[in-house]
C-alpha cells in the first residue's frame, strides 16, 4: 500500500512538473506571438555575451558558467534565432545575428527536434531574407520530416509553428488546398493546446484564407470566434491585427463603412503598441476602401503614408506593393504617365526579391497603362512576361489577359502571323474556362447578415461579462461602505454641522475678498478671479472720472454708496457687461462684446449724464481687447491687463481736464510677448516707440505723455 500510495505521489508531482513546464512554453510562444520586441528584450537580459563554442564541451562548459542546464541555454538560443528573424525588433543587423546564432547551434543539434528547429529558422530567413517561398517551402516540409515519430509537447508546438509558417507561406504563393490542410493542422494543435490567445490567433488565420477566396461567410465564422475569444484577453496586438482581417473582408464585401471603422480602429492599435509594419498594411486597406469608391486622390494620400513607412523600415517587399498600388490609383486617376512611373518602379523591386507571384500582376497592369499610351512594343514586351509567369504559375485567368493584351499589340505592330497564333492561344483558354464549373460562392447577403450578428453578439456576450464582473464587485463594494459609513455616522454628523458652520464662514470671506472693502462692491480681486476663471470678456475699459476722485469725501457716505452702486448697475445692464469698483472714482468693465472705442466713449457720457452727482463730469478711459497679443497661445496674467489699463489712463490724464478721452492700444502680429513683461510700464513704451504697439485716442496721440519707469529707491527718493 505505502509502495502505491508512493508511486501515486510520484506520478502526480511528474504530471504537475511536466504541465508547469509546457505551461512555461507556451506563454512564452504567446509572449512571442504578441510582442516580439519586448520578448527579444527579455531574452537577451537572461544570457550573458559573448556566447561562443566549438563543441559540445565548450557549449556544456558556457551553459554551466550561465547558470543553466544545456537544454536550457539551447533553447534560449533557439528563441533567441528566432526572435532576431521578425519584423520590428529594433535590432542593426539582426539577420545577421540570427546566422551567427544559427551556425552556433548547428554545433549542438544532435536531436530530430534540434535539426527541425534549425530548419525551421533556415526557411524563415529564406523567406523573409530573399523571398524565395518555394525553398523556404522546402526547408519546412523538411523540418517535418524529422518531427513525424515525435509527440512530446515541445515538439508539438514546434509543429504548430512550422504548420502555421506552411500554411503561409502557400497561402501567399496561391496554393489554397495546401495552404488549407497546414492551417486546419494548426488550428487542431491550437485547441490541443487549450490556450485562447493561440485558439484566436488560429482562427483568425483561417478567416485570412477563406477571405481571400472569397468564401465571405467561411472568413466571418472564423473571425466571430477568433474576437469571441480575444475579448477576454488583454492582447492589444491581438485585437488590432483582428480588427485589420475583419476590415478586409467588410472591403471585399464593399461594406465601406464597417471596412473603414475596423481599418481605423486597427491604426490606432498599431499606432500605440509601435507597430509600423502592420500600420502600412492598415493604411493600405484605407487605400483600397477609397479606391473601390473611386476616391482616388484620398486613395493616393494613404498609399503614400504607407509608403513612406516601408521606406523608413527598408521593407522592399511593402515598398514594391505600394509602388503597384500607387500605379492602379494614378491610372484609375486620369495619371497613366505617373501610374507608369510607379509601376515600372514597383517592377524592379520584384524582380529584385523575385517576388514571381506579383509580378504577374504588375506586369498584366504595365501592359494596361502602355495600351492606353499606345506603347505596343511595351504592351507586347510586359504581356509575354505576364504570359510566362502566369503559365508557370498555372493561373489561367492571367494567363487570359496577358494573351488579350499580347494579341491586341501584336495586331497594332502590324505582326498579324503572331497575333494570329496568340489569338488561338486566346480561343482556345476561353473553350477551357466555358468547360470549368465556376466555383460556387457560399456568399449571400442573409449569411453575412448572420454573421455579423454572431459577431456583434459575441462581443455583447463579452461585454456583459465584464459589466456582471464589476457590478458584483460594485454591489461587495457598497456593502463595506454602507456598513462603515453606517458607523462613522454618528461621529461625522457632528463634524458635519461644524463643516457646514466653516463652510458658510469661508464662503462669506471669499465674497468679500473678491469686494471693495468700504462700498462692499464688486472690486479688484472679484476682477482677477473673473479673468482667472477663463470667462468669455471682449473687452476691458478702466472709468476714471476725473473729480470722481473725492466723491465719497464731498458727497458723504450714504450717498456715496448710493450713487456708486447705481452708476456700476447702469453700466453693467447698458453695456452688457459687468462693472468693478476699484477705488472711488475708479471702475473697471468687463464688457463681452467689442464696441468701439467711441462709441463706448459716447455711451458712457450719456449713462453718466444720467446721474445728478455725474452730469457734466469728464472723465478719461483706458480700452483693450481680449486677449491683447494676436497669439492665443501666450497666456496674460488678469494683473497685468489691469496694469496696462491703468497706463492708459495715465497718457489719456496727460491731455487735459476739460473733455471726455480715451486711449486704446493694439499691439502688432509680429510683437514679442516680451512688451508685457515686468517692468511693464518700461518695456511696454518701448513697444510704443519702436512701432510694436499701435495706439489709438480721439485727441492728438502725439500729446500723450506716458508714464516713466522709476525703481522703487528712484520713487522713494522724489
Amino acid at each position: 500500500m505505502r509502495i502505491f500510495l508512493y508511486s501515486l505521489v510520484l506520478f502526480f508531482g511528474y504530471c504537475a512538473s511536466t504541465y508547469a513546464a509546457f505551461s512555461q512554453l507556451v506563454s512564452k510562444e504567446v509572449k512571442f506571438k504578441e510582442s516580439a520586441p519586448e520578448f527579444y528584450q527579455d531574452t537577451i537580459a537572461s544570457l550573458s555575451f559573448p556566447i561562443e563554442f566549438t563543441n559540445q564541451a565548450e557549449f556544456n562548459h558556457l551553459a554551466d558558467s550561465q547558470g543553466f542546464s544545456s537544454q536550457e541555454l539551447e533553447q534560449q538560443l533557439q528563441w533567441l534565432a528566432r526572435v532576431y528573424l521578425e519584423p520590428g525588433i529594433g535590432v542593426d543587423d539582426a539577420m545577421d545575428k540570427a546566422q551567427q546564432v544559427m551556425t552556433q547551434l548547428e554545433i549542438i543539434a544532435d536531436t530530430p527536434y534540434d535539426k527541425a528547429y534549425l530548419l525551421m529558422l533556415e526557411g524563415r530567413k529564406i523567406g523573409r531574407e530573399k523571398q524565395d517561398y518555394q525553398q523556404a517551402i522546402t526547408h519546412y516540409q523538411q523540418a517535418l520530416g524529422h518531427l513525424k515519430a515525435s509527440e512530446d509537447l515541445a515538439t508539438q508546438l514546434l509543429l504548430h509553428s512550422i504548420h502555421y509558417q506552411l500554411g503561409d507561406l502557400y497561402r501567399i504563393t496561391l496554393q489554397k488546398n495546401a495552404a488549407l490542410t497546414h492551417l486546419n493542422q494548426y488550428r487542431e494543435l491550437a485547441y490541443q493546446f487549450r490556450d485562447d490567445y493561440l485558439i484566436a490567433k488560429a482562427e483568425a488565420t483561417l478567416g485570412r484564407l477563406y477571405g481571400s477566396e472569397d468564401q465571405f461567410a467561411k472568413a466571418l465564422q472564423h473571425y466571430t470566434e477568433a474576437i469571441r475569444l480575444a475579448e477576454g484577453l488583454d492582447k492589444p496586438f491581438l485585437n488590432a491585427i483582428l480588427s485589420l482581417r475583419l476590415a478586409r473582408v467588410y472591403r471585399d464585401l464593399k461594406s465601406w463603412d464597417e471596412a473603414l471603422t475596423y481599418a481605423h480602429k486597427a491604426a490606432d492599435g498599431f499606432t500605440k503598441i509601435g507597430k509600423d509594419n502592420y500600420l502600412s498594411s492598415a493604411m493600405t486597406v484605407i487605400a483600397m476602401v477609397y479606391g473601390e469608391q473611386e476616391r482616388w486622390n484620398q486613395a493616393i494620400d494613404y498609399y503614400l503614408n504607407a509608403q513612406q513607412i516601408d521606406v523608413k523600415r527598408g521593407n522592399l517587399t511593402g515598398q514594391a506593393l505600394n509602388l503597384h498600388n500607387l500605379g492602379e490609383a494614378y491610372f484609375n486617376n486620369k495619371e497613366p504617365e505617373r501610374a507608369l512611373n510607379n509601376l515600372i518602379k514597383a517592377n524592379g523591386l520584384f524582380l529584385q526579391k523575385k517576388s514571381k507571384h506579383y509580378l504577374i500582376y504588375n506586369d498584366l497592369l504595365i501592359a494596361q497603362v502602355a495600351s492606353q499610351l499606345n506603347d505596343w512594343s511595351m504592351v507586347n514586351a510586359y504581356a509575354a512576361k505576364a504570359f510566362v509567369l502566369a503559365r508557370e504559375k498555372k493561373l489561367p485567368e492571367q494567363m487570359f489577359e496577358a494573351l488579350q493584351y499580347k494579341t491586341r499589340a501584336l495586331k497594332e505592330l502590324g505582326d498579324i502571323d503572331k497575333a494570329l497564333a496568340a489569338l488561338e492561344e486566346l480561343i482556345s483558354l476561353s473553350q477551357y474556362f466555358e468547360q470549368e464549373n465556376q466555383k460556387p460562392s457560399d456568399y449571400s447577403p442573409s449569411v453575412l447578415a448572420e454573421q455579423q450578428l454572431k459577431l456583434q453578439l459575441s462581443q455583447l456576450q463579452a461585454s456583459n461579462k465584464v459589466q456582471e464582473k464589476q457590478a458584483h464587485q460594485f454591489r461587495l463594494a457598497a456593502s463595506i461602505i454602507f456598513i462603515v459609513s453606517l458607523l462613522l455616522a454618528l461621529v461625522g454628523v457632528n463634524q458635519w454641522r461644524g463643516k457646514a458652520k466653516l463652510k458658510q464662514q469661508l464662503t462669506n470671506l471669499k465674497q468679500k475678498v473678491n469686494q471693495e472693502p468700504i462700498s462692499q462692491l464688486p472690486g479688484y480681486h472679484g476682477f482677477i478671479a473673473v479673468m482667472s476663471q477663463g470667462e468669455d470678456i471682449a473687452q476691458l475699459a478702466l472709468l476714471s472720472l476725473d473729480e470722481g476722485h473725492k466723491l465719497d469725501q464731498t458727497l458723504g457716505a450714504e450717498i456715496y454708496l448710493e450713487t456708486k452702486a447705481r452708476l456700476m448697475d447702469t453700466l453693467s445692464r447698458a453695456l452688457e457687461g459687468e462693472a468693478y469698483l476699484i477705488r472711488p472714482g475708479l471702475i473697471l468693465l468687463c464688457l463681452k462684446k467689442l464696441t468701439p472705442q467711441q462709441i463706448l466713449l459716447e455711451q458712457i457720457r450719456s449713462l453718466l449724464d444720467e446721474q445728478s452727482q455725474t452730469r457734466g463730469a469728464h472723465f478719461k478711459l483706458g480700452c483693450i481687447r481680449v486677449p491683447l497679443l494676436g497669439n492665443p497661445d501666450i497666456k496674460v496674467a488678469p494683473d497685468t491687463y489691469f496694469n496696462v489699463l491703468q497706463m492708459l489712463v495715465a497718457g489719456a490724464m496727460s491731455l487735459g481736464t476739460q473733455k471726455d478721452c480715451y486711449v486704446s492700444i493694439t499691439p502688432l502680429n509680429f510683437a514679442p510677448a516680451a512688451i508685457l513683461s515686468n517692468p511693464l510700464y518700461l518695456h511696454l513704451e518701448k513697444g510704443i516707440s519702436r512701432g510694436l504697439v499701435k495706439v489709438e485716442c480721439n485727441e492728438n496721440k502725439a500729446l500723450i505723455h506716458w508714464p516713466k519707469w522709476q525703481e522703487a529707491n528712484d520713487a522713494e527718493s522724489t
